[in-house]
């Protein structure tokens, strides 16, 4: 009788786990079945895929913060107006509902809006915009970027006509791409390792601190040969780069053949300098070069307006943003330029003349950038172009003179 329980319970067990088995999205294959259930724009709160048989549909994922999402979701909501009950463009983000209906009323797009956190195991992905592109029998027919999507790929699709776009998968590994060491500089007090591309890593940086928070270095993932020199050179955006010797940025493109990540680490003795000794390496490592200089420039300046804002009473210094959203505390009104810059085409520069740490929230909306002067006007702060052009602190990309 208790090998009988045991046999009957295991069964159980291999039964719940075959009834939680989750069907993720596949190319070529009937689209999982998944019902949104809160829908912000519609006269229904619900909507499931099952239910869309004879329609094209595109599942948009996106959100507020993300810079090329917007444009996308513009771009597809002309789409949605030129092929009207023909299409079904569903658009999902992970937000709250506060935000996207802001968006919502900010675009009155068309698109339909849904708050949802619970279809990443069925359509998984780790960037956007990401689309899936699903015919009117069903089936997916591409997992791609919004910027392969075209009239004439809404229309084959609609006509069950052959469409081959680029795939995007963000979980593939090529077994033929391998990571190989450049050059390493073990040093007494310092250590440089210089490595291709690596697919298992995202872009970005991350600085490396000592035991008592102090920064002694940076890990570099995945960024081309500008985007290494403005970590090291401490230049805190693209708009503060000028390109010599017939070199442009389309020059370095984000293709894994232009790609490097890269380790600088120093000691004590060291610590103040990790960029210039990281930046010296790549300088003779490569060929082509930077340097810091200055240049009279468009710009915009950001100024006090009234004494509204007060120095900060927090006891840790705090800074992160996504997208539009932006949390400080007790940093400097640098640190808020720097992230201004990563909005405007120009550069931009403080003559606020505040010079204490100040606690600073801001929630605008990429679809509306003049939102952003809102929020800076709470703390009685103003951006304003400049009415000629300033000197401005710049870095020069240009080719290494042999």
């Amino acid at each position: 009788m208790k090998k009988i329980l045991i046999l009957l319970s295991f069964a159980t067990v291999i039964l719940a786990c075959q009834k939680e088995s989750i069907a993720v999205v596949e190319l070529g294959k009937p689209v999982p079945n998944y019902t949104f259930n809160n829908i912000l724009n519609s006269e229904s709160d619900q909507i499931s895929l099952k239910n869309l048989k004879g329609k094209a549909v595109v599942l948009e994922f996106w959100a507020t913060w993300c810079g090329p999402c917007i444009p996308a979701m513009k771009k597809l909501n002309k789409l949605q107006q030129k092929f009207g009950d023909d299409l079904e463009v569903i658009t999902i983000s992970q937000e709250d509902n506060k935000r996207l209906e802001r968006f919502i009323k900010t675009t009155q797009t068309s698109l339909m809006v849904v708050s949802d956190t619970g279809h990443a195991k069925i359509f998984p992905y780790k960037t956007i915009p990401h689309s899936v592109l699903i015919d009117k029998n069903g089936v997916v027919r591409a997992i791609t970027s919004p910027e392969n999507i075209t009239e004439e790929v809404i229309s084959d699709l609609l006509a069950d006509k052959e469409i081959a776009l680029e795939v995007k998968d963000d979980f593939y590994v090529d077994p033929t791409l391998k990571v190989e060491t450049l050059k390493t500089v073990n040093h007494s007090d310092y250590r440089i390792v210089l490595k291709n591309y690596n697919q298992e890593n995202r872009g970005g940086s991350k600085r490396l601190q000592d035991d008592e928070g102090n920064q002694k270095g940076i890990e570099m993932y995945n960024t081309n040969i500008p985007g290494m020199f403005m970590n090291l050179l401490d230049v805190s955006s693209p708009s503060r780069v000028v390109y010599r010797d017939s070199l442009s940025k389309d020059d370095f493109p984000y293709e894994k053949e232009h790609m490097y990540n890269m380790t600088v680490e120093t000691s004590e003795n060291y610590r103040d300098q990790w960029g210039k000794i990281g930046a010296d390496f790549l300088n003779d490592y490569l060929d082509i070069n930077a340097r810091m200089s200055t240049e009279d420039m468009d710009c915009y300046i950001l100024k006090k307006t009234e004494n509204i804002i007060e120095e900060s009473t927090s006891e840790t210094s705090e800074f992160s943003f996504m997208g539009p959203i932006f949390k400080a505390k007790k940093i400097k009104i640098r640190r808020l330029v720097e992230y201004i810059e990563n909005f405007t085409a120009i550069p931009v520069t403080d003559q606020t003349g505040l010079e204490g740490l100040y606690d600073i929230e801001l929630n605008w909306q990429a679809e509306d950038p003049k939102t952003i002067h809102r929020e800076l006007a709470k703390y009685g702060l103003k951006l304003k172009k400049s009415s000629r052009k300033l000197p401005i602190k710049v870095m020069e990309i240009y080719k290494k003179k042999v």
